[in-house]
């Protein structure tokens, strides 16, 4: 049986070079498949290479995300209008 591993992380907008290095230091020790995250905002998670980043960015430029490793396959991506959520399947969940 194939495991992934989930977490979920409020991160307040990582801004720094510092924290983003942090951030993949997170995702490569805990060997993180998707992660569900709070307080992004939207050009912070543009380089975390391997991983596919959704978005869904509210008003308040913050909003939450879904990090997937590339080669895991989410389907019926579903955010909110306001921008306070995000959803995702998968494998059925």
């Amino acid at each position: 049986m194939i495991t992934t591993n989930i977490a979920t992380l409020n991160i307040n907008g990582i801004t720094s070079t510092t924290r983003m290095q942090m951030l993949r230091n997170f995702i490569n020790k805990h060997d993180i498949g998707i992660l569900f995250m709070q307080e992004v905002t939207h050009p912070s998670l543009d380089n975390l290479n391997g991983y596919t980043v959704h978005y869904n960015i509210g008003t308040s430029q913050r909003g939450p995300a879904i990090v997937a490793r590339d080669n895991i396959e989410l389907s019926n991506i579903t955010r909110m209008p306001s921008g306070r959520a995000i959803a995702a399947e998968f494998k059925g969940i």
